[in-house]
């Protein structure tokens, strides 16, 4: 990231390349790119470095136009690395359209892909791209000047974000289309714990049916200890009474700042090989089944469903950051580098590449250091089905007025591991 300060005025355009040195070189076509994806900001004055209580009209602005006149003395903040996303360009987002209506829309988001706008990227994004779909035509969509055109952050409002799902997690998404009251509409059916939502995910280890309790809290680390924080899980203490089903029971938290996580193992079945994509197969250990289970969510902590199944001794499948065995060198060679943005071209693939590798022969795959997941990871966590009730059968609606989205559920379609 660069702040430059113009010693004299003129076009962003024109001045940036000058002011901006290193590589790789920056240069008019460069600037083009950065301002279509929202990665340069621009201020009349210089702000202070600690921007709470500054006045939102004060603090830099995303650039809208490559030609900004900018005054002696101003300000800009380049993003001249953005985390880039152009898988984005290769999925058919309206495909993934699942229902809508004029304050809504439901997705089905492929793994691999952030769901809202960063700071340095505004556009390759789920909630950017299925905006764009959605007003797109054929016409349009064919045409060379308008597709530069379409990917610039300027030229649509992405969706407002309602939940979240990690990078790497699939399905199930609700956005809010416009400046309706359906956010606030949804946000109260989360309150009132009426969002409903299975999951799917892999392991290499059976997990027992039934309730699975714990309760979480970040995880501490030691002074002069660096590496990726997880949410620790730890069992219920002896004079915590197990979950009864009050749903009063999930809010606030116990004696030691830990909140309840509480879900539901549904389902749990053995995959079998000739189900799955190869080198989704190969990654496991040798000779070790896997298994797909399907899970209740109700709570909706971070990361709940990844560290309560590492918690039991059952991490996912890809999960390098909770202990699960990475999918990454798996699927990059044996696949021929390809990636979760793609992978329903490997699911046809029926030859494969069945070799496994070679630490993986003798059992599993050697214990990694704890690491967030990056680009080239994959994860086996799928938000499979979504339904928003239309009220408790013991409770009102809270006075809240019923949405045509009430009493409907979603299903996402078979997990990027099946073939």
């Amino acid at each position: 990231m660069q702040h430059v300060i113009p010693e004299t005025a003129g076009s962003l355009l024109q001045m940036l390349p000058k002011l901006i040195a290193g590589e790789p070189r920056v240069d008019e076509t460069s600037v083009s790119q950065l301002v279509a994806i929202g990665a340069v900001y621009y201020a009349e004055k210089p702000p202070p470095r600690d921007l709470i209580g500054v006045r939102r009209e004060l603090r830099p602005k995303r650039v809208t136009d490559e030609n900004l006149f900018c005054e002696k003395g101003s300000y800009l903040r380049v993003h001249v690395h953005p985390k880039r996303g152009p898988e984005t360009n290769s999925i058919d987002w309206r495909s993934r359209v699942l229902g809508q209506g004029t304050d809504w829309v439901v997705v089905d988001k492929p793994p691999g892909f952030s769901v809202n706008p960063t700071v340095d990227n505004a556009v390759e994004c789920a909630a950017f791209q299925v905006a764009r779909a959605l007003i797109e035509t054929p016409e349009t969509e064919n045409t060379s000047n308008e597709t530069h055109k379409a990917q610039s952050w300027t030229n649509g409002s992405p969706l407002k974000v309602l939940h979240r799902l990690d990078v790497f997690t699939s399905g199930i998404l609700m956005f809010a289309r416009g400046n309706t009251g359906f956010a606030k509409h949804f946000h109260e059916a989360l309150r009132t714990r009426r969002v409903h939502k299975t999951y799917r995910c892999v392991t290499c280890t059976k997990p027992k049916l039934g309730i699975m309790e714990h309760w979480t809290a970040p995880e501490e680390l030691g002074a002069g200890v660096s590496g990726p924080r997880r949410h620790c899980m730890f069992p219920p203490a002896e004079n915590q009474a197990p979950w009864s089903g009050n749903l009063q029971e999930l809010e606030g938290t116990d004696g030691n700042g830990r909140k309840r996580c509480v879900l539901i193992v549904t389902r749990v079945e053995s995959l079998c090989e000739e189900t799955l994509v190869p080198a989704v197969r190969d990654a496991a250990p040798r000779d070790a089944k896997l298994y797909e289970s399907r899970v209740e969510l109700i709570t909706g902590r971070t990361h709940q469903i990844r560290a309560q199944f590492a918690q039991v001794g059952a991490p996912l499948l890809g999960d390098v950051l909770y202990g699960g065995s990475s999918l990454a060198s798996s699927i990059n060679e044996d696949e021929g580098d390809c990636d979760s943005r793609s992978l329903e071209s490997s699911k046809h693939d029926d030859e494969g590449d069945s070799r496994r590798l070679d630490e993986q022969k003798n059992g599993r795959q050697p214990v990694q250091p704890p690491r967030v997941l990056d680009d080239g990871d994959f994860l086996c966590l799928q938000s499979a089905s979504m339904r928003v009730e239309v009220s408790f059968a013991s409770e009102p609606l809270s006075g809240s007025e019923t949405h045509e989205t009430d009493g409907r559920t979603w299903h996402a379609g078979e997990p990027w591991w099946r073939r």
